[in-house]
């Protein structure tokens, strides 16, 4: 679905493609860095989404490390084809290497997850499943202990969630609710798409309830389509992870806390965005660069489009918006090929997005760049990187540390599970360019294949990435360790 400051983005796969392969394998040398089992220690918030034998399935829940290699403790909910499996109590083991690249095993009562992970810092980590039954995508977030409190939860967050219908159809929703004391949720709104059939501006009601342990709780949103249940785990005070606990739909997501009083200032300067879904029955990835005013209008920007492997790049942006003060607005994105409308919410994790149109179920997150220019220069480093996508067997997750050197190549150590074919420590070498608005392009090569990417930079240390290629559809980041 998604990705944001904590909020990964997974695609929802309804269409299949032709694979990509390689017949040898090449693996990477031997890891260095600063990383060892000790910077992994704490209580993290998990969250994975992806694709098993019965489909869309996601988990979200809380681990503690020791930072000497053991899962001394945690909980897990996991939403799957096989049914809802609530506080599943969660140990096991772990492993890092110096490079930040790790093994996890998390065993429950329900089986044993293996997840495959990158360290950005003690603080943050990429993740995919790394089993030969499933694959999936996500993150893990040190947890803040300190926010495991009634008063956290306290006033408006924002939304951004996705997954499957009762049909197995693409489904997507994003909102905004204000919780208040005492375990109510006072007001909100919700929008949704549901493979095409759009409901926006619905009223949201509702309640919940923060449990003992873990940062775990309960909330319940009414709309007049009905009661959507979740469990959600605390981050930090600004910062939800969430898990539809109804049988159907499945939907999972993150929540970013609003502040201020938002208005068509608070969207303001140049903003880096990748939105992703499916278009009929094919997945879809699409990212840009644009440039809002403060005052309602987009005034330049480039947009990349991924359609089912059909792919149109380079595009000029222009375009309207307008955010009103629950921090609820719409975008317009107009390429000379059409236009694409959104919902939007403001929160501190980034624009959240939400595409209004019949014809694609798609959402995302803009955030803003830094100021100033970039450059191939501007991209040098150590980095961590998460990638999901389609081919014509199913999903594909990836995650790769490497080494970027500010010319253009890069090196690293890439591990993939190809619809449960699962590879680890494969050489990866590439090359990539940045231009000055921080789009740029990207060259992965593997003996898996060789993989094109757009790039979008936000910052020094962070960039988004759409795939180009006609048989990968993939999504996904970077980020500077």
């Amino acid at each position: 679905m998604l990705k944001s400051q904590g909020l990964l983005l997974v695609m929802f796969m309804m269409g299949v493609l032709a694979g990509c392969g390689g017949s040898s394998s090449r693996s990477a040398p031997p890891p260095t860095g600063p990383f060892s089992n000790s910077n992994f220690s704490g209580t993290y918030a998990l969250s994975l989404s992806g694709n098993n034998a019965g489909g869309f399935f996601s988990i979200v829940g809380s681990i503690q490390a020791n930072g000497s290699g053991n899962i001394t403790g945690g909980l897990l909910d996991v939403n799957t084809a096989a049914g809802v499996f609530l506080n599943q109590s969660v140990s096991g083991t772990y492993a890092v290497q110096a490079n930040g690249q790790g093994i996890a095993t998390l065993n429950t009562s329900i089986g044993t997850f293996n997840i495959d992970f990158v360290l950005i810092s003690a603080q943050r980590g990429l993740v995919m499943r790394f089993d030969n039954v499933a694959t999936a995508s996500g993150a893990l977030d040190l947890q803040d202990s300190t926010a495991f409190t009634a008063a956290t939860l306290q006033g408006s967050f924002a939304f951004n969630i996705g997954g499957i219908d009762a049909s197995n159809q693409a489904m997507a929703s994003a909102g905004a609710f204000t919780a208040t004391s005492g375990g109510a949720v006072s007001t909100g709104v919700q929008d949704i798409n549901d493979n095409g059939t759009i409901n926006s501006n619905l009223a949201v009601s509702g309640s919940y309830v923060l449990g003992a342990t873990n940062g775990r709780g309960t909330i319940a949103l009414t709309t007049t389509l009905g009661t959507l249940n979740f469990v959600f785990y605390i981050v930090d005070a600004n910062h939800l992870k969430l898990l539809e606990t109804d049988v159907v739909p499945v939907l999972a997501g993150e929540a970013f806390r609003q502040q201020g009083t938002p208005s068509n200032a608070s969207l303001s300067g140049p903003q880096a965005f990748t939105v992703s879904g499916a278009q009929g029955n094919f997945p879809y990835a699409a990212g840009g660069i644009f440039t809002a005013d403060g005052a309602g209008n987009i005034t330049t920007g480039v947009e990349d489009f991924n359609s089912g492997g059909s792919v149109t790049r380079d595009l000029s942006l222009s375009g309207s918006y307008s955010i009103d003060a629950s921090g609820r607005g719409t975008l317009t994105l107009s390429t000379g090929t059409g236009a694409s409308n959104f919902v939007v919410y403001t929160s501190t994790g980034g624009l959240l997005m939400l595409e209004t149109d019949i014809t694609v179920v798609n959402n995302g997150t803009a955030f803003s760049q830094q100021t100033g220019t970039f450059s191939t220069s501007s991209l040098q480093g150590t980095f961590g990187w998460n990638l999901t996508g389609v081919t014509t067997a199913g999903e594909v997750d990836e995650i790769l540390q490497f080494t970027m050197d500010g010319g253009g190549h890069f090196t690293g150590s890439l591990d993939v599970n190809n619809t449960g074919f699962l590879s680890s420590g494969l050489l990866a070498t590439g090359t990539y360019s940045v231009s000055a608005n921080g789009h740029g392009t990207m060259v992965l090569q593997s003996s898996v294949g060789t993989q094109s990417f757009v790039i979008y930079t936000v910052s020094n240390s962070r960039a988004l990435f759409i795939g180009i290629d006609s048989s990968l559809i993939s999504v996904g980041e970077f980020d500077h360790q």
